[in-house]
């Protein structure tokens, strides 16, 4: 399956989920990440969702990285980059370009501070290659950084069997967490697993 293919076909799988749907999986993907050996873990980068997209609900997670003590980083779109931005957790945000939320609050941070990066996407396959939005906004972020976080895919679907259309430029998560399950593509990820 291509990109292209794949990008489509989970599109509208995940358009077509019901807002229990969206909170009910975004709730089993919380009770696995419930699972990880934070001990070593710090700081971490994760995306707001758009909400008209369907997309993982978030806010949980969050809510439970601070109850852990942790620092909770989300993405700042600046033209093709994505910016680091430390939020509180009493923050606000307010909707940007396309829907996409943005704390109004924050302060900007360097990634070499960040340990771990939950990332967006449609679906993964079985070597870790992800399918996001396609704009590469998360490859570029991941080789352009200054320090070897984990990446750890957050999706509502089992991976695929494989993307045909990989290139240079994508880089592959280390670990993905869905409703069923995390599965492990790297030996970075025992970084969290018990």
């Amino acid at each position: 399956m291509t990109k292209n293919e794949a990008r489509k076909l989970f599109r509208i799988r995940r358009k077509a989920f019901s807002d229990q749907e969206v909170n009910a999986k975004s709730e089993e993907i919380l009770r696995w990440i419930k699972s990880f050996n934070l001990n070593d873990v710090e700081v971490f980068h994760i995306f707001l969702p758009i909400e008209k997209n369907n997309e993982i609900n978030t806010y949980p997670i969050i809510d439970y990285l601070f109850e852990q003590n942790k620092r909770v980083v989300v993405p700042i779109v600046e033209g093709t980059e994505l910016l680091n931005a430390e939020i509180k957790p009493d923050f606000s945000t307010t909707l940007k370009a396309f829907d996409i939320p943005e704390p109004i609050d924050y302060r900007l941070i360097a990634s070499r501070e960040i340990d771990a990066v939950f990332t967006p996407l449609f679906v993964v396959d079985l070597q870790g290659n992800r399918v996001g939005y396609g704009g590469g906004y998360y490859d570029r972020f991941f080789a352009a950084a200054d320090s070897d976080f984990l990446k750890i895919g957050l999706s509502y679907f089992e991976p695929i069997e494989k993307i045909e259309d990989i290139h240079l430029g994508d880089v592959p998560l280390d670990l993905m967490v869905s409703p069923s399950g995390i599965v492990s593509f790297d030996a970075l990820s025992s970084k969290v697993l018990k």
